[in-house]
């Protein structure tokens, strides 16, 4: 299993300033490896992917294309667009139109309207609690209305290439055109995690929303999800999660969980109960760490190189190559890790034209090239020496003089004593 498992990795490599583009993952992979995999994992869930968090990745999948119900999964646009659009001090007030966009009778936090909140509990219940009520406020904040907000989702997925998605609404209601794949969702909550607020709402077990305007008490809120709060669910290596249900669609679970240096994203679509739910995704979680590995090259690892450059024997100037390039590898577990090296390699370094010389970093895994990063390059130019200044010729005669003066002074009685001597006796 762990070579077809190598295959379906390809030892895929990420550089941190893009050494290789990101991949499309590759279907007829998929379905090559899938009887294996889903015999091993044996899955309730009718949808589901696992995907590298670094590279993006395809580490197992089952139907991830196929389009279905996402449920309040849908929630992960909404939140994240509202996120990307509005500044983080916005505070949000329950218009009318917004009161009366959503079904009052369950998935609300009665919010009143007129009522103040800001943008962070807006987003907090949201995800956390799935409130319909709170993501009304968001949606027409962002976009002025509901439905503006609608055609603001749709035109992010097509910017995303999530393929098999389209949105209705922004609350993840049942609906034939309100749909996305396990892949897409996976692909959409590794995008939205780049947002460092989206991240922290995504791994929050609780949060609790300040008293408002209409509240005079705080509210205190928790996640919906199990795996990432205490429980009979709680996933250790969780860093984040929602789950979300429609009685058509069955329960529906986005999460994400870090070990060591692997991080991963995990979808699961189609599922009976939501304990299904919570098992088939640690079970895919177990399978990824079990069967792969990141590794991880720092500047730390590889260095600097200085380059002296001369015309002739002239030394012209001294060019310093140095990087700050993170380049990390996800492999098979059975893999040696100490395989992966990096060597600095200089080009044209005998030119003595300083701005020739350029340098990369190659990344190799036993002994084959599998990525590079340009260095970047500073030269140090050593200043000119000084020639001592020419001086006139009426300077030049009285240093001459002086120094005359200055040895006829010290050499006088010398002199003298001389003379003395030649003098004959008396």
């Amino acid at each position: 299993m762990l070579k077809k498992l190598m295959t379906g990795i390809s030892l895929f490599c990420l550089c941190s300033i893009s050494v290789f583009a990101e991949p499309t993952p590759s279907p007829e992979t998929a379905e090559t490896e899938e009887p294996e995999t889903q015999e091993v994992l044996n899955l309730a869930a009718n949808y589901a992917v696992l995907l590298d968090m670094d590279s993006g990745k395809v580490l197992y999948e089952k139907n991830s294309e196929a389009p279905t119900d996402p449920a309040s999964l849908t929630k992960l646009m909404t939140v994240y667009l509202a996120l990307e659009k509005l500044p983080s001090d916005r505070q949000l007030t329950m218009s009318d139109s917004a009161f009366q966009s959503y079904d009052h009778n369950q998935g609300v936090l009665w919010i009143q309207q007129g009522e103040t909140l800001s943008l962070a509990d807006c987003a907090y219940a949201s995800m956390l609690a799935s409130a319909n009520d709170t993501t009304a406020m968001l949606a027409e904040e962002t976009a002025g209305s509901l439905t503006q907000f609608v055609e603001l989702m749709n035109s992010a997925a097509a910017e995303m290439e999530l393929a098999n998605t389209h949105f209705d609404n922004v609350f993840g209601l049942a609906s034939s055109e309100n749909y996305s794949s396990a892949y897409d969702l996976a692909m959409l909550t590794r995008k939205a995690l780049k947002n460092t607020t989206f991240k922290d709402i995504f791994a929050a077990a609780s949060y609790s929303m300040n008293p408002t305007n209409k509240q005079s008490q705080a509210r205190v809120i928790a996640s919906d999800c199990e795996l990432i709060r205490s429980g009979s669910y709680a996933y250790e290596d969780a860093t984040g999660g929602k789950i979300g249900s429609t009685t058509s669609g069955g329960y529906a679970l986005a999460a994400s969980a870090r070990r060591g240096a692997t991080s991963l994203v995990a979808v699961v679509l189609g599922e009976e109960t939501a304990d299904a739910a919570y098992q088939d995704t640690v079970r895919i979680f177990e399978y990824g760490f079990e069967n792969a590995q990141t590794v991880t090259i720092t500047p730390e690892d590889y260095g600097s190189r200085t380059v002296e450059v001369k015309d002739g024997k002239k030394h012209v100037a001294d060019v310093v190559f140095t990087s700050d390039s993170t380049f990390s590898i996800l492999m098979p577990k059975e893999l040696d890790p100490s395989e992966l090296s990096a060597e600095i390699v200089v080009h044209n370094e005998d030119s003595s034209v300083p701005e020739d010389i350029t340098a990369e970093v190659i990344f190799s895994l036993n002994g084959e090239t599998i990525g590079s990063a340009p260095m970047e390059r500073n030269i140090v130019v050593e200043p000119p020496k000084e020639k001592p200044k020419p001086q006139d010729i009426g300077t030049t005669i009285l240093d001459g003089v002086s120094l005359a003066a200055l040895g006829l002074v010290v050499l006088l009685p010398a002199i003298v004593s001389f003379f003395q001597h030649l003098e004959p006796p008396k």
